[in-house]
């Protein structure tokens, strides 16, 4: 049977969507196929219902974000509907840990009526360091990807369509609390240009004046690095404090890990 492809994905800084379109390019060349995009990034997509049908197969790209899905993401997964449809959750972590963000994915799709057949692991330059796996999903994993796509496939084309075991544990690890809210501050270099105010996941950066920043903030830092002047960052005390604990102790490159 022929796939539709979707692409599904939250991604601020674009890592999550890097590694689901390198997964679809694969499948599309290989099977002839279009590639249909859903990115839940901005706030009206997450806001739509999305149905499936059993001739699809759904890409779902999302970071982890303390070890779970984000939880903005709740919303639209209790709408998303698979109806027999084949779906390959990805979590893209910043070289810490997933923890249980990947099982929580499966469990959530499956609840949703996907059938899940494969899952991975990614890694991606961390939304609050420009250190910690800078410059990931790199070629490296960019090739890892294309060989998970071909045995995606093959998988598929076999006929095979169980589920895979994924790393995880039930219950899943606690949110963090939400504490005080942070939100990032902007400089006077800022040139009023709105590309952070179109980058933002939350909607929460004034159109007018993108000097003003709404609570909400998900500390993904697109419009930190989104910003072509530099004039965003998080002075907060906690985000540096937290940037030094993470780059001294997660340095060690990780590599993707995948289950089929």
């Amino acid at each position: 049977m022929k796939r539709n492809l979707t692409a599904v994905y939250f991604s601020p800084t674009r890592t999550s969507r890097t590694i689901a379109l390198k997964i679809t390019s694969v499948l599309s060349d290989r099977w002839n196929s279009s590639v249909a995009e859903s990115d839940l990034t901005r706030p009206d997509a997450r806001a739509k219902e999305y149905a499936f049908a059993p001739e699809d197969l759904v890409i779902f790209a999302y970071p982890v974000y303390a070890g779970r899905i984000p939880q903005v993401l709740d919303g639209v997964l209790d709408r998303m509907k698979g109806n027999g449809a084949l779906a390959v959750p990805l979590c893209v972590y910043g070289n810490r840990a997933y923890e249980d963000a990947l099982l929580e994915a499966k469990n959530r799709l499956t609840a949703d009526g996907f059938s899940v057949i494969a899952a991975g692991a990614f890694i991606g330059e961390h939304s609050l360091s420009v250190k910690l796996a800078a410059g990931r999903p790199d070629s490296a994993d960019l090739r890892i990807a294309a060989s998970f796509a071909e045995r995606i496939a093959q998988k598929i084309e076999s006929g095979d369509f169980s589920a895979p075991v994924v790393k995880g544990n039930m219950p899943y690890r606690e949110r963090m609390p939400a504490g005080e809210p942070i939100r990032p501050v902007t400089a006077n270099a800022c040139t009023g240009c709105g590309l952070c105010v179109k980058v933002c996941p939350m909607g929460i950066i004034h159109p007018d004046d993108p000097k003003i920043v709404g609570e909400g903030c998900l500390y993904c830092s697109a419009c930190v690095k989104n910003c072509p002047v530099h004039a965003k960052r998080f002075e907060d005390p906690r985000i540096p404090a937290l940037r030094e604990r993470l780059e001294t102790s997660f340095m060690e490159r990780k590599e993707p890990e995948l289950f089929v």
